[in-house]
Parts: structure tokens; sequence; C-alpha cells
């Protein structure tokens, strides 16, 4: 069972793709329509977010969390669709950034396996909506 505290945190952070000046940022539950029109011009109607850092929202280290978002990046290597690295934030500045992927295209299913795979608590799912919804993984 997660703590509500973190259930909190995750809704709370900030969902960034791309790490550079036409980044996006996503909230939970909150309509985008920049996102609505990237899904729309990309003929996509889904998408995911999905970390490999602090398994089980365990802060763990540098050089651990840096492995594994590589082991992610490369299981996404072959994925038909745009795969965007991203970062979420803590505007309470309780947690570390954490390095994400969003992944365009990828069904909710898949993405689920691909969270538990890392050990994940819960990653973030776009329907055809373009609103960001957080899924619970455990």
């Amino acid at each position: 069972m997660i703590a509500q505290s973190l259930i909190a945190s995750y809704r709370d952070a900030n969902y960034q793709i791309n790490a550079s000046p036409e980044s996006l940022t996503l909230r939970i539950d909150q309509y985008s329509e920049p996102l609505a029109l990237f899904l729309a011009a990309s003929k996509l109607r889904f998408a995911a977010i999905v970390s490999a850092y602090n398994p089980r929202s365990r802060l763990s280290n540098e050089e651990d969390n840096s492995a594994a978002h590589e082991a992610l990046r490369n299981l996404l290597q072959h994925h038909p669709h745009a795969v965007i690295e991203g970062l979420h934030t803590d505007p309470a500045g309780t947690w570390p950034v954490e390095k994400s992927f969003f992944i365009a295209g990828m069904d909710l299913d898949a993405a689920k396996l691909l969270g538990q795979q890392f050990n994940q608590n819960a990653m973030v799912w776009i329907d055809h909506d373009a609103i960001p919804r957080l899924i619970l993984l455990c």
C-alpha cells in the first residue's frame, strides 16, 4: 500500500517533457492544450510517462538512478513512436529531480508493465483527452 503522502507528492509534481525551451510541463488531472496538439499532430491517442528513478519511492544514489534510467532507455530504443526525455520536479522541494521518459503511443497495459518492471509505485497515463492521470502500480 502506498502512503497517502507519497500519492500527494506524485499528484503535486510537475512532469516536464523535454528539457529545452520548447518543453511542456504537465500536471496530474489538468488538461494540456500543447499536449493535445502534439497527440493530434502525431496521430496518436495516448502516451505514458515512466521513470526508473528511486524504485518504490526509496531514494537511490545518482549512480543507481542513472544506471536504471539507461536500462529503461535501452528498452525503449525500438519503440515505434516518439520517446522524449523528461523530468519530474517537486514544487515543494522535498523530492529531488527525477529523470523520466514520455513515451508516445504506448498503451496503458504496456506502460503499467514497464513501470512495474522498474519497481515504480506509479506512472502517468495520458489518454486522447490530453489529461495526465496518475496510475498506481502497487
